[in-house]
């Protein structure tokens, strides 16, 4: 299989720079893991997020809470063929924050309505669903652009008006002059304004992975069709 963010890209996704197509060409058939190790030079949010949303954030892994610089985080990647048979790619990120480490979990998956994007269902049990538009910048980095989330609430998936809700632009590229990954992600309301920003570096490896040691915590706890 080919790996989520290569489908959605087709030829662009050789306009990536060659450490960002490693990053991101991790499939299920590579028998591969990446483990990154770095630093959130930034980590904060706007006063006007509500703090049970904040609350639910942390406690559900759809987004860390905290406010902080030079937080030391880790960011995990495994590819595997879910229970639906579809190319995944797993996020699993954790942030040591003082006295109250956070993590935040996704997983990532081709759509089977369309091309044009990509499904991230994020949160530790899938609570949270987005679709993600992919472009490469002028500099090889990779540009995620995703779209207002639907919520996954029991039979029901509610979608938010843009209005009242947020748009989360994320972008990752290679830092040739420090010879490490770099990361930004800024989720913004039309209405609030900038609501959360994150920003940091990372470097990464790569070690064998076979499907039946992929931990546990890299899976979410139930797995969504809906898209």
């Amino acid at each position: 299989m080919t790996s989520v963010v290569a489908e959605v890209l087709g030829s662009d996704f050789a306009r990536l720079h060659p450490k960002v197509q490693w990053r991101f060409g991790l499939q299920s058939s590579d028998h591969l893991a990446q483990f990154g190790v770095g630093v959130m030079e930034e980590m904060t949010h706007s006063r006007l997020v509500p703090p049970p949303l904040l609350w639910a954030g942390r406690k559900r892994g759809l987004f860390p809470a905290g406010v902080g610089k030079d937080v030391p985080f880790t960011i995990a990647n495994y590819a595997y063929v879910d229970e639906l048979g579809r190319e995944t790619l797993s996020f699993v990120r954790r942030f040591a924050f003082p006295g109250r480490p956070q993590g935040m979990n996704s997983v990532m998956v081709s759509s089977a309505e369309s091309d044009a994007y990509a499904l991230d269902y994020l949160g530790f049990s899938s609570d949270m669903v987005v679709h993600t538009r992919c472009e490469v910048d002028a500099e090889g980095g990779l540009i995620l652009e995703s779209e207002v989330p639907r919520f996954l609430l029991g039979p029901v998936a509610p979608k938010l008006p843009k209005v009242a809700s947020a748009l989360t632009i994320g972008r990752e590229w290679w830092d040739a002059s420090e010879e490490r990954h770099r990361i930004e992600i800024k989720v913004e309301s039309p209405v609030m304004g900038q609501l959360f920003l994150y920003r940091g570096w990372f470097t990464a490896e790569e070690r064998s992975c076979a499907p039946a040691d992929i931990p546990g915590d890299a899976r979410p706890r139930s797995v969504e069709a809906r898209e």
